[in-house]
């Protein structure tokens, strides 16, 4: 498989993940240096939205947030606020992490109908599932992948970054048993120009990675 720049830039979600508490000078940087590169989107927390997408939509860029992230433990009302208030200030995608408490406690019912609101509110836009792979064991990642199918959540997010690595076994697991059914965005552990790579020979779709202006200028 021939993977050019292109491929890897146009699916990388740029991330300023691996700067912890960045302050509003250091976000605005990030993004602005983003507008210099064809990523498929930046990524943002929610707090920082409504100023990131007035220079990303100014520039014909998107932008991506995160709903109950990482964990997914965030009460049900406060998640669909959440949801809501994403949409509202201007995000264009969003990753919404299942409760994976409730999921390893087997509440299945209950992560789906904390979920369903939120999907609904998408209203065509895409919005990703973070189901933690790197927590779960291979039958609970499948399960994981039945659960987005039932509530037509297009895309898996793998892991949340900070030190939770996907393997290619994860994305392989997947890929096996659904094909083109569930795309999948690797997160954490994309860090070099052959990782990125070897990911999208596995079969991703999307890369969320902090280390895309490496990534992309080595290639």
């Amino acid at each position: 498989m021939n993977v050019t720049k292109y491929d890897v830039e146009s699916i990388i979600d740029a991330s300023l993940g691996a700067t912890p508490a960045p302050t509003m000078t250091q976000v605005e940087s990030f993004v602005r240096k983003t507008l210099n590169y064809n990523f498929k989107m930046t990524l943002t927390e929610p707090f920082f939205i409504k100023s990131n997408a007035e220079i990303l939509h100014a520039a014909g860029k998107q932008l991506c947030s995160v709903i109950s992230y990482p964990l997914g433990s965030m009460n049900h009302k406060s998640k669909v606020l959440q949801v809501q208030t994403a949409l509202k200030d201007g995000a264009d995608e969003l990753d919404i992490a299942m409760d994976i408490s409730a999921f390893k406690s087997k509440h299945y019912e209950k992560v789906k109908e904390d979920l369903k609101p939120c999907v609904e509110m998408m209203e065509g836009r895409i919005c990703k599932l973070l189901y933690f792979a790197s927590l779960l064991t291979e039958d609970e990642q499948l399960c994981a992948c039945e659960i987005a199918l039932e509530l037509g959540i297009p895309f898996l997010k793998t892991n949340p970054g900070y030190g939770y690595s996907t393997t290619l076994d994860q994305v392989k697991l997947v890929k096996k048993h659904y094909g083109d059914d569930l795309k999948i965005m690797v997160s954490g552990g994309v860090r070099t120009k052959e990782d990125a790579i070897a990911f999208i020979e596995a079969g991703v779709s999307r890369i969320a990675t902090s280390a895309s202006f490496e990534i992309v200028d080595s290639l």
